[in-house]
């Protein structure tokens, strides 16, 4: 099994290379530069691709020449293209988000080809059993000890006092790199 994780110097990209890792997947992931590389890689991916520079398809296809099974996205309309390229037959998009939210246009005959699952995800929506699943195995990789945070988990934490919640709120909104948390104990 071969996971794409893109955006994996996010907090759901972090989440993604942990999880993937835990249940016994590859994982490739793309960023944008060497901090996120940093932190991809420190998260767990076993590659990380710059898709700034050069050829991110070859690159991802030199590692997985049969194509990934999964991606886990987070600007489909900016990065479709790419996921296709990088897609095995029968594979899965799950998307999460569309950051930047360009528009997602199908092309019918390449999905058809390909057989391409597209997996939208809002955890509100994806009913009480699915949820259910997602927190056993949440827990049981948590208690793998397979969901470190912090700087060298690749997942830098942003703390902000109560009182400070207005400048926490304005870091999310700046792009913050790794997760910011507001301490209702300070």
């Amino acid at each position: 099994m071969v996971v794409l994780a893109a955006g994996g110097a996010g907090a759901v990209g972090h989440a993604v290379i942990q999880l993937a890792r835990w249940a016994g997947a590859t994982v490739i992931s793309t960023i944008s530069g060497p901090e996120k590389a940093r932190l991809a890689t420190a998260a767990g991916a076993h590659h990380v691709i710059n898709y700034r520079e050069g050829d991110p398809v070859a690159e991802i296809r030199k590692i997985a020449p049969d194509g990934v099974d999964i991606v886990a996205e987070v600007a489909l309309g900016a990065n479709l293209a790419l996921d296709l390229a990088v897609l095995r037959t029968r594979g899965t998009i799950s998307t999460y988000a569309n950051d930047g939210g360009k528009p997602v246009e199908l092309d019918v005959m390449q999905n058809m080809a390909l057989n391409t699952r597209f997996q939208f995800l809002v955890l509100y929506t994806a009913g009480p059993e699915a949820r259910a699943a997602a927190a056993e195995d949440v827990v049981a990789a948590i208690r793998a000890g397979a969901l470190p945070v912090g700087e060298e988990h690749g997942l830098p934490l942003v703390r902000f006092p109560l009182d400070r919640t207005a400048d926490a709120h304005r870091a999310v909104e700046s792009g913050a790199v790794g997760k910011v948390l507001v301490d209702v104990t300070s």
